[in-house]
């Protein structure tokens, strides 16, 4: 058999850009399948996921509360809203959606953990301890042992508080929320001379800390080390300045890859690209804006470049399932099917459920001299594609 051209439909109703993929046959046994409608559901998933991983919560927000409206009864996309909600610093809806995962998986450790730290920040510690107690019974946990130590200490019994959170430090030295959460309750007790060091030892790992910067200029100050403290606010503000610019930069390229994407459905692809480029120089290191810029390089006709910027785009998000699926049919396309073939098992892997994979593995494998494999691989297309159709 061969393969003679491997073709690409797009259908972009996301800032992320879709691709369905089809590959094109010459002969049996991979005899032209159908090309598949994208799975909303999934598509949403993906977006709110990279969203995430942007730091870019309201573009998480928006991609998966229209996955739930889809599938409310979802617990592990619920869950990934409330934490795009609580990311955000928007604990109300962040609680009813934690809730709501709860309802839905009553086990769920991490959201048990995140509700209880939401109550414990309201000064709700006996329901944070209660939930903080319940995911203990999950399983081991350090951020339910940390949540209910530190509650020990806003609740007076410093003695008891110190003793668990020293425990867990010396258990767990490398984790800096420990280590804070220690630094906190020794500065509660009145012991800043021995907080300072652990507010240092936060801050060497990770200078941007506000809240272990804010935190250590305080006990700098009680300890008369004024020149000192007035040197860590410093830093305090310019890291809160920095916080600021981020958010600014990341609404900024939210709205670009919206334009993006509006100006690729309408065919605008040189307006596509210019927004693209302007989000890749305000974000370098955000995957998204170098997808859709891989999507509308590929619409305009420039393989080459498309490639170029799915590479790019799969180095800051090397997961991401419909990016390696890109370079993939990329690479098949100028016939480099031994140089496609790891592109398309790391996106069966980054995402088990996704068809197009396989299709393009089973064209690969009949190129390359495999049949029973890319019968095996056609089957397991067919399968997928059933599922999608049955959870659109």
């Amino acid at each position: 058999m061969n393969l003679t051209t491997w073709t690409a439909r797009t259908s972009l109703s996301s800032a992320l850009g879709i691709v369905i993929i089809a590959a094109s046959v010459s002969a049996p046994p991979l005899a032209a399948p159908p090309r598949p409608a994208p799975s909303r559901f999934s598509e949403l998933v993906a977006r709110g996921q990279q969203a995430l991983k942007a730091r870019d919560y309201p573009g998480a927000q928006e991609a998966l509360s229209q996955a739930i409206a889809l599938r409310p009864n979802d617990a592990v996309v619920r869950y990934a809203l409330a934490r795009a909600y609580g990311e955000d610093k928007k604990y109300q809806p962040a609680s009813l959606h934690l809730k709501e995962t709860l309802r839905l998986s009553p086990g769920h450790q991490p959201a048990l953990c995140d509700l209880a730290a939401i109550e414990e920040n309201s000064g709700r510690f006996t329901e944070a301890s209660a939930l903080y107690q319940q995911a203990l019974k999950a399983g081991p946990s350090l951020s339910a042992q940390r949540g209910l130590a530190a509650i020990l200490s806003l609740q007076g019994r410093t003695g008891e508080s110190l003793a668990q959170l020293q425990r867990l430090v010396a258990a767990h030295p490398a984790d800096g929320e420990t280590r804070y959460a220690l630094a906190r309750a020794l500065t509660q007790s009145g012991d800043c001379a021995d907080a300072v060091p652990h507010f240092e030892a936060v801050i060497a790992k990770a200078p941007g800390h506000q809240g272990a910067l804010f935190n250590l200029g305080n006990c700098l100050n009680r300890l008369g080390r004024a020149g000192e403290a007035t040197a860590v606010h410093a830093r305090f503000q310019q890291a809160s300045r920095e916080e600021a610019e981020f958010v600014d930069r990341r609404r900024r390229v939210y709205f670009l890859l919206l334009e993006a994407d509006r100006k690729m459905e309408e065919g605008d692809l040189a307006a596509a690209l210019a927004d693209a480029s302007e989000a890749i120089r305000i974000a370098p290191e955000d995957a998204r804006p170098h997808a859709i810029r891989g999507q509308a390089l590929d619409l305009r006709g420039d393989p080459t470049g498309a490639l170029s910027a799915y590479r790019r785009a799969a180095e800051f998000d090397p997961t991401n399932a419909i990016v390696l699926v890109e370079v993939g049919r990329l690479l098949g396309g100028q016939g480099r099917f031994a140089d496609a073939l790891p592109w398309l098992t790391r996106a069966v892997k980054a995402d088990p459920a996704m068809p197009e994979p396989h299709l393009l593995l089973a064209a690969v494998y009949h190129q390359t001299g495999r049949p029973a494999q890319a019968a095996a691989e056609e089957a397991l297309y067919k399968r997928l594609l059933a599922d999608r159709a049955q959870h659109p």
